[in-house]
Protein backbone atom coordinates (compact mmCIF):
# COMPACT_ATOMS: atom_id res chain seq x y z
CA UNK A 1 0.00 0.00 0.00
CA UNK A 2 3.14 2.50 -0.85
CA UNK A 3 0.87 4.47 -2.33
CA UNK A 4 -1.38 5.28 -0.01
CA UNK A 5 -0.03 6.45 3.05
CA UNK A 6 -2.69 7.29 6.48
CA UNK A 7 -2.61 9.22 9.28
CA UNK A 8 -4.28 7.54 12.52
CA UNK A 9 -6.40 9.95 14.21
CA UNK A 10 -5.60 9.51 17.57
CA UNK A 11 -8.25 8.96 20.58
CA UNK A 12 -6.59 6.01 22.90
CA UNK A 13 -3.14 5.88 24.54
CA UNK A 14 -0.58 6.15 22.25
CA UNK A 15 1.31 2.68 24.20
CA UNK A 16 -1.63 0.64 23.04
CA UNK A 17 -1.99 -1.59 20.46
CA UNK A 18 1.73 -2.13 19.66
CA UNK A 19 2.73 -5.42 17.75
CA UNK A 20 6.26 -6.65 17.74
CA UNK A 21 6.90 -8.93 14.77
CA UNK A 22 10.13 -10.58 13.74
CA UNK A 23 10.81 -9.88 9.95
CA UNK A 24 12.84 -12.22 7.24
CA UNK A 25 16.71 -11.10 8.87
CA UNK A 26 15.66 -12.37 12.40
CA UNK A 27 15.10 -8.11 13.21
CA UNK A 28 12.30 -7.17 15.69
CA UNK A 29 10.06 -4.45 13.61
CA UNK A 30 7.45 -2.45 16.10
CA UNK A 31 3.71 -1.86 14.47
CA UNK A 32 0.71 -0.05 15.48
CA UNK A 33 -2.06 -2.32 15.18
CA UNK A 34 -4.66 -0.38 13.41
CA UNK A 35 -7.77 -2.41 12.66
CA UNK A 36 -8.88 -6.03 12.40
CA UNK A 37 -10.69 -6.40 8.84
CA UNK A 38 -12.67 -10.10 7.82
CA UNK A 39 -12.33 -10.75 3.82
CA UNK A 40 -13.42 -14.07 2.98
CA UNK A 41 -14.14 -15.41 6.54
CA UNK A 42 -10.54 -14.99 7.23
CA UNK A 43 -9.06 -11.85 9.27
CA UNK A 44 -6.54 -9.75 8.77
CA UNK A 45 -4.52 -7.19 10.66
CA UNK A 46 -3.39 -4.20 9.33
CA UNK A 47 -0.92 -2.69 11.07
CA UNK A 48 1.23 0.44 10.63
CA UNK A 49 4.59 0.72 11.31
CA UNK A 50 6.11 3.01 13.94
CA UNK A 51 9.94 3.25 12.10
CA UNK A 52 10.53 4.94 9.53
CA UNK A 53 9.29 3.21 6.77
CA UNK A 54 10.12 4.09 2.83
CA UNK A 55 7.34 3.04 1.34
CA UNK A 56 4.98 4.66 3.65
CA UNK A 57 2.20 2.65 3.97
CA UNK A 58 0.30 0.13 5.60
CA UNK A 59 1.20 -3.78 6.51
CA UNK A 60 -1.50 -6.49 6.11
CA UNK A 61 -1.24 -10.00 8.13
CA UNK A 62 -3.57 -12.91 8.52
CA UNK A 63 -4.35 -13.68 11.85
CA UNK A 64 -3.92 -17.11 12.82
CA UNK A 65 -5.57 -18.60 15.64
CA UNK A 66 -3.34 -21.00 17.66
CA UNK A 67 -5.76 -21.31 20.14
CA UNK A 68 -5.56 -21.02 24.22
CA UNK A 69 -5.29 -17.13 23.60
CA UNK A 70 -2.39 -17.42 21.50
CA UNK A 71 -2.26 -16.42 17.91
CA UNK A 72 0.31 -15.94 14.99
CA UNK A 73 0.86 -13.83 12.23
CA UNK A 74 1.24 -14.62 8.50
CA UNK A 75 2.49 -12.58 5.42
CA UNK A 76 0.10 -11.73 2.92
CA UNK A 77 2.17 -12.54 -0.30
CA UNK A 78 -0.73 -12.29 -2.81
CA UNK A 79 -1.22 -8.49 -4.36
CA UNK A 80 -4.92 -8.66 -5.38
CA UNK A 81 -5.92 -10.28 -1.70
CA UNK A 82 -3.92 -7.63 -0.12
CA UNK A 83 -5.74 -5.04 -2.89
CA UNK A 84 -8.75 -6.26 -1.72
CA UNK A 85 -8.60 -6.61 2.34
CA UNK A 86 -6.87 -2.49 2.40
CA UNK A 87 -10.15 -1.60 -0.11
CA UNK A 88 -11.94 -3.36 2.61
CA UNK A 89 -9.97 -1.32 5.78
CA UNK A 90 -10.51 2.02 3.93
CA UNK A 91 -14.67 1.22 3.23
CA UNK A 92 -14.97 0.00 6.84
CA UNK A 93 -13.10 2.79 8.50
CA UNK A 94 -12.81 5.60 6.25
CA UNK A 95 -14.30 7.97 9.46
CA UNK A 96 -11.79 7.42 11.08
CA UNK A 97 -8.91 7.47 8.85
CA UNK A 98 -7.19 10.01 6.55
CA UNK A 99 -6.46 8.31 3.59
CA UNK A 100 -3.89 10.75 1.56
Amino acid sequence: MAEDEIRENLTEDEDDDIVVLEDEDGNAVTFRFLELVTVDATPYAVLLPLEDDEEGGVVIVEVVDLGMESEHYDAVLDDDLNERIFEQFRSEFKDKYDFA
